[in-house]
């Protein structure tokens, strides 16, 4: 059983073994980046895999979000801040800027939207095989911040804390952005069609 203080004292270690590996990274100490590495290369990846049709894609950017963040490393300020969403916010960027680039090369429609759709289908197929392609047309009518949340919260399974951290907001933020995407996608859904049971028309 741990003594009073004692799980505080753990966090405060914690947070110290983190900020002298975020100033040894921002010193570019080659031991510092491979462990950033091995602690984060999953997590960029999972993603980078959701937001993007290529599992090749994916791991050529995840890759690149390293180079990047190499590159960058004297810019970053920890204070508190974790390095998985420094690392992440690069990932974001760059993952935007590829579907950018494939919606240019090919149709019109939101590529991105129906890569999420994808993989909440996957997740779940149960209402039928018109999911897809329901999922894909009512995400694309949500705004990007409120893809990027059901994406942290519903994908990769993050707490509103983590998610929060990784976007930039408050919690409260995030618990209102989740609660209106949410409402659009039961809209565009046809209210409580498929939380009914029922199939796609």
């Amino acid at each position: 059983m741990c003594e009073p203080g004692e799980g505080a004292h753990d966090h405060r270690a914690g947070d110290v073994a983190d900020a002298e590996l975020a100033a040894r990274a921002a010193r570019r100490d080659p031991a510092a980046w491979e462990t950033l590495f091995e602690r984060h290369y999953r997590s960029v990846y999972a993603y980078l895999r959701f937001r993007l049709a290529s599992p090749q894609e994916a791991e050529d950017l995840a890759s690149q979000v390293f180079e990047t963040a190499y590159a960058r490393a004297d810019t970053f300020d920890y204070r508190g801040v974790p390095i998985q969403a420094w690392l992440l916010a690069i990932a974001r960027n760059l993952a935007r800027d590829a579907i950018k680039k494939r919606i240019r090369r090919g149709p019109s429609d939101d590529l991105e939207a129906a890569d999420l759709a994808g993989m909440l289908a996957e997740a779940d197929p149960a209402p039928g095989v018109h999911l897809r392609s329901d999922l894909a047309r009512a995400l694309a009518e949500l705004t990007e911040d409120q893809r990027e949340v059901i994406r942290l919260r519903f994908i990769l399974d993050k707490s509103v804390a983590e998610t929060a951290v990784l976007m930039d907001r408050s919690e409260d933020a995030v618990k209102n952005l989740q609660r209106r995407a949410l409402a659009a996608l039961q809209r565009a859904l046809g209210g409580a069609h498929y939380l009914s049971g029922g199939g796609a028309s």
